[in-house]
């Protein structure tokens, strides 16, 4: 029985949407995360049996965690991307397969748009935006998600036709 997925060449479309997803479902799980922590911070600061001490450093985390989510997401993104160009500098492309590509591309751009509407929808709630907009960094992406989608594809595109030519000795 074949499966439906069982050769590895040409998933390089795959991988970009299926990035695309994680990272909205994890900037939509980000801002969750920070919501339940300022409230549980806020219980927990009300509660008049902590220390000063303790209340200190529970605020001292509470001021730090978006931040640390934040960079978190960036770290993350970057990752990806260059996992997505090394994997496709290890896919035997064809220059014929091309306009394949460019069709595949047009079709990811627009799972990506409405990847990049699904985060802004859920972003701009009244009680979920002033959350989300801490993210300045999260939000930067997922703001212009469909631009970096494009970036992504694109250096994948030139990774796996472009190590072709400068394989046999051609060059720019």
């Amino acid at each position: 029985m074949k499966k439906t997925f069982s050769s590895k060449r040409g998933q390089t479309f795959l991988d970009v949407l299926v990035i695309a997803v994680i990272l909205v479902v994890t900037a939509i799980a980000y801002v969750i995360i920070a919501m339940l922590q300022s409230s549980i911070t806020e219980q927990m600061l009300s509660d008049d049996t902590l220390s000063d001490v303790s209340q200190t450093s529970l605020k001292n985390f509470d001021s730090s965690h978006i931040s640390n989510l934040d960079n978190t997401f960036l770290i993350v993104f970057i990752l990806f991307w260059i996992f997505v160009v090394v994997s496709s500098l290890f896919v035997d492309a064809n220059p014929i397969f091309f306009v394949i590509s460019i069709i595949l591309l047009v079709v990811v751009l627009v799972i990506g748009a409405i990847m990049g509407n699904v985060y802004s929808t859920f972003a701009m709630e009244n009680d979920i935006y002033t959350f989300s907009s801490a993210f300045s960094k999260m939000g930067y992406i997922m703001d212009h998600l469909l631009t970096f989608i494009v970036f992504i594809a694109v250096t994948a595109l030139i990774a796996m036709y472009g190590k072709n030519t400068f394989a046999r000795g051609g060059g720019i």
